[in-house]
C-alpha cells in the first residue's frame, strides 16, 4: 500500500512567559517572602489571595515595570503567575493597605530567614538615607510627599525620604520611609 502524508495545522491559540515569574516565585519561597505574608495573613478572612497579589506586584517591577491597571493586562495575557490566574488593581490596592498595615512585623520575620539563610553577620549595620522625587501634574504636597533637600537636585518636586540599614558586605536588611522634609538628622 502507499502511505499517505497529511500535514496537521497547528494554531497558537495564547502564549505566556513563566520562565521570570517562576524563577522569582522560587526566590519569595526561598527568602520566606511569601511565609511571613501568609502567617501575618492567618488571622485575617481576605476573599482575595494577598499573597500572590502582592507577588504579581513585585514580579512586575522586576520583569516589566508598569502602573497597577497595566499589571491586570500583565497577568492575563503576558506571564503565568503560579497560584494567580488573573489580577484586580482593587486586588493590589487592598493587598498593598495590607502590606503597609503589615510591613514591620513582615520585615522582621524575612530578616531572620535571611540572616540563617546567607550566614548574615548583624553585629554592625550600616545606616543611610537618599531621596526620591515624583514628577506628577499635581505638584501639591500631601502628607508624605512634600518639598526638603533633594540629594537628587530638584527642589521644586515634591519628595519623599528613605532609609536602608546594610550588613558590611551592602545586604539591606531594614527599610523605612518618611515625608520629604524630613533631616537626616531627625532620622
Amino acid at each position: 500500500g502507499s502511505e499517505q502524508t497529511r500535514s496537521a495545522s497547528v494554531t497558537m491559540l495564547k502564549s505566556q512567559a513563566l520562565g521570570g515569574t517562576w524563577l522569582l516565585d522560587q526566590l519569595w519561597k526561598k527568602l520566606g517572602v511569601g511565609q511571613a505574608i501568609l502567617k501575618r495573613l492567618a488571622d485575617r478572612e481576605y476573599r482575595m489571595p494577598v499573597e500572590r497579589a502582592i507577588f504579581a506586584m513585585v514580579a512586575n517591577r522586576v520583569l516589566d515595570p508598569g502602573s497597577k491597571l497595566a499589571i491586570e493586562d500583565w497577568v492575563d495575557r503576558e506571564v503565568v503567575i503560579p497560584g494567580l490566574p488573573t489580577f484586580e488593581v482593587q486586588h493590589g490596592y487592598r493587598a498593598m493597605d495590607f502590606l503597609l498595615e503589615s510591613d514591620e512585623i513582615i520585615q522582621r520575620e524575612v530578616f531572620h530567614t535571611v540572616a540563617d539563610l546567607l550566614n548574615l553577620e548583624v553585629d554592625l549595620l550600616f545606616f543611610d538615607t537618599t531621596s526620591t522625587y515624583f514628577e506628577t501634574e499635581e505638584s501639591e504636597e500631601d502628607d508624605f510627599r512634600k518639598t526638603g533637600y533633594s540629594k537628587d537636585h530638584r527642589p521644586d518636586l515634591p519628595q519623599v525620604v528613605i532609609g536602608f540599614a546594610v550588613t558590611r558586605e551592602g545586604i539591606p536588611i531594614r527599610c523605612w520611609v518618611w515625608p520629604g522634609n524630613t533631616s537626616d538628622m531627625n532620622v
